[in-house]
């Protein structure tokens, strides 16, 4: 899944444009389900590879936690820090185990961020079901 140069070329636009677009919003990149790098627009500072393997973990985690609750699923995972956020949250596909992680800046509004992030992945997950019909 992850040569497919056409998913990682639809994933690459709608992340860059989620950069683009939202304030505070500095990097986003979306990774498989067993965790591995699909696209990604990171800080140079950031890799890519340990981004995907710790975020695919942490949803897998939690989706645990929540079973374990019976709270039916886990919709996303949000971490605030001193100096920001990272949402992760899953891509509604059906063909594709994908996430969508994001890391915005303490200045960034985390409602925003949260519905630019949760339109973005819709949006993939069309993209990829429209892809898939055709």
């Amino acid at each position: 899944m992850n040569d497919d140069p056409h998913l990682r070329q639809a994933c690459q636009q709608q992340i860059e444009t989620l950069v683009q677009q939202t304030l505070g919003v500095v990097s986003a990149s979306v990774v498989s389900g067993d965790g591995f790098e699909v696209a990604s627009l990171l800080r140079d500072d950031i890799s890519g590879d340990k981004l995907a393997a710790m975020a695919s973990s942490l949803l897998a985690l939690s989706e645990a936690v929540v079973q374990e609750l019976r709270m039916n699923s886990c919709r996303n995972i949000i971490i605030e820090s001193d100096r920001g956020h990272v949402v992760a949250l899953r891509i509604p596909a059906s063909e594709h185990e994908l996430l969508l992680c994001v890391l915005c800046n303490d200045s960034a509004s985390l409602g925003a961020v949260l519905f630019a992030a949760r339109s973005t992945a819709q949006d993939i997950g069309l993209g990829l079901e429209q892809r898939a019909d055709a």
